[in-house]
């Protein structure tokens, strides 16, 4: 074997004995040719074959022929049946999502150390444009990966015409699929009508564009660099992250990098420069994602069915709660002083059961230690509580009357004035 191709695959996957590899192996040229390669190098590895049954006796065939090619290098061969229906939508991204998934799997359960496919530079070539066409970002631009979680490219750096030569001068076989010849597809249109008239433009297209594509992966690796150094700054909770503004309002162009920390939540950018534009209290959604905005941060969190419990009410006899918090209940035998966990009310004042709800707007009551009502959105603001923290905050009422913000403060209508009738509700 030419000692380009055994020098690269060393230096690409290392020594062959090291590791042991699943080949990713649809029956074409390409994937064949990766595969009599590792074996010229004495690598250890299985192939994977997966028949979508689209071509009918066709795609069989090609079953077939990877199950003997296997035979014939004296490996294993994990092949498996996922029919896709012809007429079914986004045929090609079923496919591969299925294939991926099979291979992973056996990877995993035989304790592959990576799943190698045989993309190549036209492919890569190939990638950029249908990317291009779709407005993707510098992620998207930076093409194929060589190394991409479990999936290794030994041979993106050569091309098609170069394997063909390897393939014809080792006398290799190997299946064509006719749906290649098709336009149906946009890969196969730009194949056959968009790459032999750009490289007819210059000797050097496919070379320069190629490097283009490297520049423009190694320029996304920076910037995923700064991100992380941006996350750093982002303090993480269990169910939320908060993200200092002060970190946002510095980065410039504002839209480059609002695109690029959001979009993988599901925000526009303009939503979040909107967002940094407005008040404390407003917000964004996403499909999975809620972005609120605070005084000096923004909160993110994930969307929970916990979220959508503000509205619920749970009602709370004289026994106690203890779901969705636990609030004991006595009315003798009081074991601690009043506290912002720990209040004494008067009982007689309380209509049994009473009622464990999230606060609305329009809520008022009349804070102990004070003259007069207070509507419960300026005594949050008072006490500073962030958004979050008021869509999370219970109240404990005796029917339309707020008689407990729980853990912080009481209603002084309902406060105990006799031991005689004193009630104590401790939240644990």
């Amino acid at each position: 074997m030419d000692p380009k191709f055994s020098m690269h695959l060393l230096g690409s996957l290392g020594p062959p004995t090291e590791h042991r590899f699943l080949v990713a192996v649809s029956g074409g040229m390409d994937s064949v040719v990766l595969a009599h390669m590792l074996q010229a190098c004495g690598y250890s590895f299985a192939l994977a074959h997966v028949n979508y049954k689209l071509r009918g006796v066709d795609s069989d065939l090609d079953q077939k022929f990877v199950e003997s090619l296997a035979q014939s290098f004296q490996v294993d061969c994990y092949s498996k049946s996922e029919p896709i229906k012809p007429e079914a939508s986004g045929i090609q991204e079923k496919a591969r999502k299925l294939r991926y998934a099979f291979f992973e799997e056996i990877k995993n359960t035989y304790g592959f150390d990576a799943v190698l496919t045989a993309h190549h530079s036209d492919d890569q070539l190939e990638t950029f444009f249908m990317r291009l066409s779709r407005g993707s970002g510098l992620a998207g631009l930076g093409g194929i990966r060589e190394r991409n979680g479990f999936l290794i490219r030994p041979l993106l750096h050569f091309s098609k015409k170069v394997l063909l030569s390897y393939a014809k001068e080792n006398k290799l076989q190997w299946r064509e699929d006719i749906s290649n010849s098709s336009t149906k597809y946009l890969r196969n249109a730009i194949r056959h009508n968009v790459i032999p008239a750009f490289l007819s433009s210059s000797p050097q297209a496919a070379t320069n564009t190629l490097e283009s594509i490297r520049h423009i992966a190694e320029t996304f690796d920076v910037i995923s660099l700064q991100l992380n150094d941006i996350k750093a700054q982002w303090k993480e909770n269990n169910e939320f992250i908060e993200i200092p503004i002060v970190s946002l309002n510095t980065l410039v162009p504002q839209s480059f990098w609002m695109h690029h920390l959001f979009s993988m939540y599901g925000f526009d950018q303009e939503e979040i420069i909107k967002l940094l534009q407005t008040h404390s209290g407003k917000k964004c959604t996403s499909s999975s994602h809620e972005l609120r905005r605070e005084r000096n941060h923004l909160v993110l969190q994930k969307k929970s069915p916990k979220s959508k419990m503000t509205q619920e009410q749970y009602l709370v006899p004289i026994t106690g709660i203890k779901t969705p918090i636990e609030l004991q209940i006595k009315t003798t035998g009081f074991d601690d002083e009043s506290s912002n966990s720990c209040v004494l009310l008067d009982a007689d004042t309380l209509d049994f059961p009473l009622v464990l709800r999230r606060w609305k707007t329009g809520d008022v009551f009349h804070p102990s230690g004070m003259l007069g009502k207070k509507k419960l959105s300026k005594f949050f603001k008072d006490e500073k509580m962030s958004s979050l923290e008021k869509q999370e905050q219970w109240l404990l009422c005796s029917g339309s009357a707020i008689v407990w913000i729980v853990g912080k403060r009481i209603n002084r209508k309902f406060e105990a004035t006799s031991p005689m009738s004193t009630l104590q509700i401790k939240l644990q």
